[in-house]
């Protein structure tokens, strides 16, 4: 097989994979070790469109005390900061708030619910991901990388066959 062509052939594989990883995320499938903030309890530590990098929970779930974790609750991500944790018979729970809120969160979350903990946050790229949570902005999304794959497939097709002898 002809080198370029090989290359061409790894390079589309490994484009498939990181969409199809992507897609798998933005909609909840695959877990992630990140995520976006996609409201305003957490300003100004973190506003609207951070992407967050996660790190992995701690063993010693009480050092997660004032830290800002990614947690389920009830099919949902809430990105808050852990101001209480507590053990409960053979678990431990955490109590959590956001920064711009007044009052706790009125609900306590096993810590097995922790996606991970907040170790980077980088602004303004999550608002990509913001987007394409959006059902119709997601399919636009997919339908216009697949025309410029194609696109871009049939113009190298092109210039291969005018330098073929």
């Amino acid at each position: 097989m002809d080198p370029d062509k090989a290359l061409s052939v790894v390079g589309y594989v490994v484009l498939t994979v990181v969409l199809v990883y992507l897609v798998l995320s933005v909609m909840g499938i695959v877990k992630i070790p990140w995520a976006t903030v996609g409201g305003f309890s957490m300003e100004p530590t973190l506003e609207a469109g951070t992407l967050v990098v996660l790190c992995p929970v701690p063993s010693n779930v009480t050092s997660l005390l004032g830290h800002v974790v990614v947690y389920d609750h009830y099919g949902e991500y809430i990105i808050h900061r852990v101001i209480g944790v507590y053990p409960s018979g053979d678990t431990y729970y955490i109590v959590t708030k956001g920064d711009a809120n007044q009052v706790a969160d009125p609900w306590e979350t096993p810590v097995n619910q922790i996606y991970g903990a907040v170790c980077l946050g980088v602004q303004y790229i999550g608002l990509i991901t913001l987007t394409l949570r959006k059902p119709p902005t997601l399919i636009l999304a997919i339908v216009v990388l697949l025309v410029l794959w194609l696109v871009l497939d049939e113009a190298e097709k092109r210039v291969n066959s005018r330098d073929a002898p």
